[in-house]
């Protein structure tokens, strides 16, 4: 054996004395898959710190890079809690409308009893309870919200403390009662708005965004230590090396699962949003009033008038005469006679 070929040998042994000792850290490329986490619900988010919290405890590294970083994490237990916190439905503005409602009613029967009083007494005596109903209860239904109900209902009872001439009207025309409901409504519901903004005001002021914000800078530290430690190859305080493949893969196994949940949610708003779209452009039809079948291209009427076509039976309808064509005829101013042949 010459020397060359001794050479080849040596370096052949020494090439797999090299991948020998880097055997325990092959897989340089290894890394924890991250998350869209402004995609993820405020649940999915405290419920995937706390297991990744659960893991990393689990596996107990105890690399001296690592630590810190998951102490950072674990520092936002307490907002996990907040994030947690699900007020449900607000049963005082069910209240509310239902007061609301109550109101509305009680209106509605004033103007009722108003509007019957006009039909056996004149329209003079009762101008000045008219002109306050259509100054202050005329056309509630259609107020853009419910601030602005509340200041035309305010308006009417301003009205009927500082008006005596209306005050006079009430009392004369037997409206009193009408007139006390309304008041009594509208007290209980005004009550009921103060009650609910109290309650409002003592639940805890929490921002949301921030608070994830923060959840994703310590998880994304905290991942980005392990891969670091990982490529490294860490010792723990007793000098052993740290393997953090099993840790490495159990996080990149939780962040398929969320992952998954995420695109699956996804998909079906997507579905739902275009079936909605769908359904809506069906429904609407042409400027001809007819619906088109994009599949057979048949048009469907969609809607029908009244004024379309008279009504009755066709014996009723009345067709053009001869004498009619005649007349018609006689309208037209020719210049020239129109001759066959």
């Amino acid at each position: 054996m010459n020397d060359k070929t001794k050479t080849k040998k040596v370096r052949i042994l020494d090439s797999n004395k090299h991948n020998f000792h880097t055997m325990k850290n092959s897989n340089l490329s290894l890394g924890i898959k991250r998350l869209p986490y402004s995609r993820m619900l405020k649940s999915e988010m405290a419920d995937f710190v706390e297991k990744t919290i659960g893991i990393f405890e689990a596996h107990d590294p105890e690399s001296v890079m690592v630590n810190p970083m998951f102490n950072l994490l674990l520092a936002k237990t307490s907002d996990i809690k907040l994030l947690r916190l699900s007020f449900g439905i607000d049963t005082e503005r069910l209240r509310e409308n239902k007061l609301k409602a109550e109101m509305m009613l009680q209106i509605s029967a004033f103007k009722l009893k108003v509007r019957m009083l006009t039909r056996s007494n004149l329209a003079l005596d009762l101008h000045v309870v008219q002109n306050a109903i259509n100054s202050h209860l005329r056309l509630l239904n259609k107020c853009r919200n419910d601030k602005e109900l509340n200041q035309k209902i305010a308006g009417f009872h301003d009205l009927m403390l500082t008006n005596l001439e209306l005050q006079e009207s009430i009392i004369e025309f037997d409206l009193s009662t009408e007139v006390e409901k309304i008041v009594v409504a509208y007290t209980n519901l005004t009550d009921a708005s103060q009650k609910r903004v109290k309650l409002l005001s003592k639940r805890p002021a929490i921002d949301t965004k921030a608070i994830t914000k923060g959840m994703v800078k310590a998880i994304d530290n905290l991942f980005k230590a392990i891969e670091v430690s990982h490529l490294v190859s860490t010792v723990n305080e007793t000098g052993e090396e740290i393997d953090f493949v099993p840790l490495i893969d159990e996080l990149n196994q939780l962040s398929e699962m969320y992952h998954r949940s995420i695109s699956i949610r996804d998909a079906n708003n997507k579905r739902k949003a275009m079936q909605e779209e769908e359904s809506s452009k069906e429904d609407t039809p042409d400027a001809n009033g007819l619906t088109v079948d994009d599949d057979s291209g048949v048009a469907s009427v969609s809607s029908f008038r009244a004024t379309d076509a008279p009504a009755g039976p066709i014996s009723d309808i009345e067709l053009p005469t001869d004498s009619d064509n005649d007349e018609s005829d006689k309208s037209i101013d020719h210049e020239k006679p129109f001759e066959l042949g």
